[in-house]
């Protein structure tokens, strides 16, 4: 049995996006990026957060008067969070009756998300599935993610890790044995641009992804193109072109902006910066594809 714990924020069964065949995806808090377009703000810190969902409100106010630490009140007819003094007891998810506050993230073991991804097995076998670890940026907890692929690969089980690449590259060590397939993100090749926009340089990300080639697992390059950032025929050319001199038969995904996790923002009180930001047309996406197409890298627009 093993003592290891992760501080998961979600697990998606029946997945398709995360891999090849159904998947389920475990999703672990905490990242070091913080990029302006993320769609999961509840992934970025590595604890767990207090969440609002104020359509569920019934304004009862249960929560206000049992806080211990006066956390809450009413501001502009809805319940405000005093970040600074909420310590995440949780009284007040206990005593919502509509269920309105509740928490991103739960400390889980190995075991737990072992045995929850187990009862997934028939799907995975009926459809070349299996279990990937995302984030945030799932390698921050690479102990975690080492056991449980380790797990997974005794059972026969297909293993995708699903990383942004920036990571202590120790950590490879751990969680490369037993992975089957990593989706690796390359948002700019410009390192001042990539801390521009995420808060961190692209040095290290291009390291790690050198160092996963070496090791001969297979890679899928996933390409996040957003506009203003990196949608420019020269940002993406300049991307192409370093797939195609560090292996030409790598596969690559374009992930179009999108503003999905808008509501996820207002739920934990946190600024969304890209307001005027619009997804890409059919257009659009046609013309990012050539650009990967025409260098002869196989590449898929979603």
């Amino acid at each position: 049995m093993s003592a290891i714990k992760g501080q998961i924020f979600n697990i998606q069964h029946f997945s398709t996006e995360d891999g090849p065949g159904v998947r389920t995806t475990v999703f672990l808090k905490g990242c070091p990026l913080r990029c302006l377009w993320c769609a999961n703000p509840e992934s970025q810190k590595a604890v767990r957060q207090l969440a609002n969902r104020s359509a569920l409100c019934i304004k009862c106010g249960c929560c206000i008067k049992n806080c211990p630490n006066e956390a809450l009140s009413v501001k502009d007819g809805a319940i405000s969070i005093d970040r600074g003094k909420c310590v995440s007891c949780g009284t007040c998810v206990n005593v919502c009756p509509s269920r309105a506050m509740f928490f991103y993230g739960e400390e889980k073991t190995v075991d737990q998300v072992f045995e929850e991804v187990m009862r997934d097995k028939g799907f995975y076998e009926s459809s070349g599935g299996g279990v990937t670890c995302s984030g945030g940026e799932c390698m921050m907890q690479a102990d975690f993610v080492g056991e449980l692929f380790r797990r997974c690969k005794e059972r026969g089980i297909h293993t995708t890790l699903d990383t942004c690449g920036h990571f202590p590259s120790e950590g490879l060590e751990k969680v490369l044995p037993h992975t089957d397939l990593v989706l690796y993100d390359i948002k700019h090749m410009d390192s001042g641009k990539h801390r521009e926009f995420t808060g961190v340089g692209n040095e290290l990300i291009l390291q790690n992804l050198k160092l996963i080639l070496d090791a001969s697992i297979k890679v899928f390059i996933r390409v996040p193109v957003i506009p203003s950032y990196n949608d420019s025929v020269e940002s993406l050319m300049a991307i192409a072109g370093f797939i195609k001199e560090l292996d030409p038969s790598l596969h690559v995904d374009l992930l179009p902006y999108h503003r999905f996790g808008l509501a996820k923002y207002k739920m934990l009180d946190m600024p969304y910066l890209p307001e005027d930001v619009s997804s890409p047309t059919e257009e659009q996406k046609e013309s990012y594809k050539r650009i990967f197409i025409n260098l002869g890298l196989d590449c898929v627009m979603h």
